[in-house]
């Protein structure tokens, strides 16, 4: 059974708690009766981690919660918001990430969430965390994120490796499965207590366009055993920019025949080498030949003679780069009706 007062509105239960707009303590009672709890202990957090917990709130009352804001007063927390708006018994979560990376021992945050409607309130969370050194290798960041790559813009990666307690600890080789990404190993650190690498990583001009994704295996060795640490990667490569990326066409007969333009873009001008697909139902036609930084290409679809959901990519290959440059995704719906 749901509580007297969660039946009831805000404006109601004010009245019957005998306050006014500008009390604030009662604005803090209603806030904070929406949160199941209002601190969190990570315990003991291994350096390099980023644990993550999330205060549920549930509108208990009939009119609408918006949440102005969310803020945290130390850097070792960070703090968002689910869902700003929230209508009667509707929830949402107040996510806390516990950040590690840059500090050591204990630390403690006081989250404040801010309504404006209907009323001013706060509600003050407290999240708590003891941060550990271990002797396990903390990798800072803990993965490879190259992002979007355009044209030949290859950004360069840095990951700072760091092991402590065992001096005796190195590495001995990178090792990867993926060819088109290169690996600069520096130590910078030695001592008693901890040592520290380096690794400097960038894609190669070989990279294939599209999303690459793996792993790059650390190979340490530390008392005469071996092991391999992986670090996950990730890259988008543009060579040029295709719109529309996918191409959808609906309700198409079987044997009509429909046509759509696309177009091709690139910083530089470029020449279009091949057109491939999987299908003979597509064709391509370009209006212009020649190199140029934009291109239109005429789409011809000759719909299949069987109803239903057809896919297809078709891979675009220019002289911008070795391999594919871009790729639409051909997306058909083919009706007898």
């Amino acid at each position: 059974m749901r509580p007297f007062f969660n039946n009831l509105s805000l404006l109601a239960l004010a009245v019957i708690l005998g306050f006014t707009f500008q009390s604030t303590t009662v604005a803090q009672q209603w806030a904070r009766s929406m949160f199941k709890t209002l601190s969190h202990d990570f315990g003991n957090v291994p350096k390099g981690k980023r644990p993550e917990f999330r205060f549920e709130i549930e509108n208990k009352f009939k009119e609408d919660i918006r949440i102005r804001n969310v803020v945290s007063s130390c850097g070792c927390t960070s703090a968002s918001v689910t869902k700003n708006l929230l209508r009667s018994w509707e929830k949402a979560d107040v996510v806390c990430l516990f950040n590690s990376h840059a500090f050591d021992g204990f630390k403690q945050a006081t989250v404040t969430v801010q309504f404006d409607q209907p009323f001013v309130g706060e509600v003050q969370l407290t999240v708590k965390g003891n941060i550990v050194r271990t002797s396990q290798l903390n990798l800072t960041p803990e993965e490879i994120d190259f992002g979007q790559i355009t044209g030949t813009e290859f950004p360069e990666r840095v990951i700072k490796l760091e092991r402590l307690g065992n001096p005796s600890f190195r590495i001995v080789d990178v090792k990867s499965t993926f060819p088109h990404i290169k690996v600069k190993l520096k130590e910078t650190a030695r001592n008693a207590s901890l040592v520290n690498y380096e690794m400097r990583t960038q894609l190669k001009s070989t990279v294939p366009a599209g999303i690459s994704e793996g792993e790059l295996f650390v190979v340490v060795e530390e008392n005469n055993a071996r092991r391999q640490v992986p670090i996950p990667f990730n890259a988008k490569v543009v060579s040029l920019k295709i719109s529309p990326e996918i191409l959808t066409l609906s309700n198409v007969k079987p044997g009509e025949e429909v046509k759509k333009t696309i177009i091709l873009q690139a910083a530089t001008a470029f020449d279009i080498v091949d057109v491939k697909c999987k299908t003979q139902a597509f064709r391509v036609r370009q209006k212009k030949k020649g190199k140029r930084k934009v291109h239109m290409i005429e789409v011809i679809y000759k719909g299949e003679e069987t109803a239903g959901n057809h896919e297809c990519d078709l891979s675009f290959y220019t002289d911008l780069n070795e391999g594919v440059s871009g790729v639409v995704k051909a997306i058909v719906s083919v009706s007898d009706d």
